[in-house]
């Protein structure tokens, strides 16, 4: 088979099982299943974490958070997988541009990633009124990598001082993204293994790649992730934005 075809097909796959998967309304499911109650009739009308927490109680807000922070890295590992162990592997390595071509794997499982959050954002299976990626993000790289949950923990300190959870998502958005371009110059720059600050799970080389797609992939759903906070961002200006009363 055409290895250029092949690199096509699978680039189309894995951001169409990114999507599908991403897509997943776990807010309104377990809404729906355990509560008979449709989270989009309640509170700001979203179908994330967040939403939940406030319509069905904090811990089934946690769990939701939790579930769409999985299914974004469930996108990011299963494409990982496949192209990592088994005999697909021998197509996507043939270009002769190290820095971006020589291995196109962390393309596409990164793309899986990316089309997660925007699965979640924008959903088939709701009329395309999703949530607003934050947990994706959060998932993509805290789970993912060590380095990324470094930078996660700014999302605490911001909500600890501002008490509120959009505009914690927004500057972790950005903590995330310069994180992520950090730490693939300094993979670039002290020629270190991709997968160094990857959680390799003792994996060593074969684990997920901090790679350029990485940096591209996370900044561009903290874009995302700011866009779809437009709402917030001008409630924050008017001074009307709800704060948390929970964090002590």
């Amino acid at each position: 088979m055409n290895i250029y075809l092949v690199n096509i097909l699978t680039f189309v796959v894995a951001i169409l099982f990114g999507y599908l998967l991403g897509a997943i309304p776990f807010g309104i499911v377990i809404g729906k299943v355990f509560f008979h109650k449709d989270i989009r009739d309640y509170g700001s009308g979203n179908s994330g974490g967040t939403n939940a927490g406030r319509v069905l109680g904090k811990k089934i807000g946690l769990l939701v958070i939790i579930l769409d922070m999985l299914k974004t890295v469930a996108a990011i590992m299963v494409v990982w997988a496949v192209l990592t162990f088994t005999s697909l592997h021998s197509y996507y390595e043939f270009a002769e541009n190290p820095l971006l071509f020589q291995d196109l794997k962390p393309l596409y499982y990164w793309a899986a990633g990316l089309f997660a959050a925007i699965g979640h954002c924008w959903p088939v299976y709701i009329k395309f009124k999703g949530g607003k990626a934050a947990a994706c993000l959060m998932g993509m790289t805290t789970m993912v990598s060590w380095g990324g949950f470094i930078a996660g923990l700014f999302y605490l300190v911001a909500l600890k001082l501002k008490k509120m959870v959009s505009l914690s998502s927004i500057l972790s958005g950005f903590a995330q993204s310069l994180f992520a371009w950090i730490m693939f110059a300094l993979v670039i720059g002290l020629n270190l293994n991709p997968s160094f600050f990857a959680w390799t799970f003792g994996l060593g080389n074969q684990g997920i790649a901090i790679s350029f797609w990485y940096a591209i992939s996370v900044t561009m759903v903290s874009v995302l992730l700011v866009a779809r906070h437009h709402a917030n961002i001008a409630r924050m200006k008017e001074g009307k934005e709800s704060k948390i009363t929970w964090m002590k």
